[in-house]
């Protein structure tokens, strides 16, 4: 089994791309994908990421078990419509976690409105999606080491580890933190390697980033996996069972 960890669904006015649920059921199914985690493309204010979330979750109705949800709203709109949006989405719609998007919604990770959302995370019990690699520096791997050890209990899962340019960073924060784990978009594969075999199968997954409608690159990062030299206990930690037991799924 595969699951993607790291898709993106609906319309981004800030990106100005998009994703369908066509999109993303065409190519799981051309790329023996059994499941994604799915999550809104960067969007500006509070009313389009709550209809970005409902989409989402009604998904995750209409394919249970192939498609899970994680929250993604601007943690600089009211707090309290960012705590109601995101407790909506954990504790009614079982979303699966949160995303803090470094980039999208220029977020720093060790400011105020970073803190709000590691904070919810850590208070609901799910892991953060952390952005990584371009939009430094709010998007350094580094910045996440302060918030693991903030919240020692949080599974904190850096997308992208680091984007190539700052993989090195983001190796250095999983190895200092037990629960800091790597999401592998857009990494070069022979770092891939590198990252599985110096911190252990356990800390990586496999993503895609799938974010327009061409969604080529979940072949791609697939691929990776299936080339570099790792066993097969390896190989099915990152496709399925790091993130599997990271974002509590409970698939088999």
């Amino acid at each position: 089994m595969i699951i993607d960890a790291h898709a993106h669904f609906g319309y981004s006015n800030i990106f100005g791309t998009a994703v369908s649920e066509r999109n993303l059921l065409e190519n799981m199914e051309k790329n023996g994908v059994d499941s994604c985690i799915i999550q809104p493309l960067p969007v500006m204010t509070a009313d389009e990421a709550i209809s970005i979330h409902n989409e989402i979750f009604k998904l995750t109705k209409k394919y249970p078990k192939v498609f899970f949800g994680l929250a993604s709203i601007n943690p600089h709109l009211p707090k309290k419509e960012v705590i109601y949006e995101i407790e909506k989405c954990i504790k009614e719609y079982g979303f699966v976690g949160m995303k803090c998007h470094t980039i999208g919604h220029a977020v720093n990770p060790i400011s105020e409105s970073g803190d709000l959302l590691f904070g919810l995370a850590d208070k609901l019990k799910v892991p953060i999606n952390v952005h990584s690699g371009n939009g430094v520096v709010f998007a350094s791997p580094s910045l996440n080491i302060k918030k693991a050890r903030d919240y020692p209990d949080l599974k904190i899962v850096i997308a992208h580890a680091g984007m190539q340019i700052f993989t090195a960073e983001a190796f250095v924060a999983a190895k200092e933190c037990e629960n800091i784990f790597l999401e592998t978009s857009w990494t070069a594969t022979e770092d891939i390697e590198w990252l599985v075999n110096d911190l252990g199968s356990n800390k990586i997954m496999m993503g895609s980033d799938i974010f327009n409608d061409s969604c080529y690159n979940q072949h791609i990062e697939i691929e990776k996996y299936k080339i570099i030299n790792l066993s097969e206990k390896e190989k099915t930690d990152c496709l399925f069972n790091t993130a599997n037991n990271v974002f509590n799924l409970n698939l088999k």
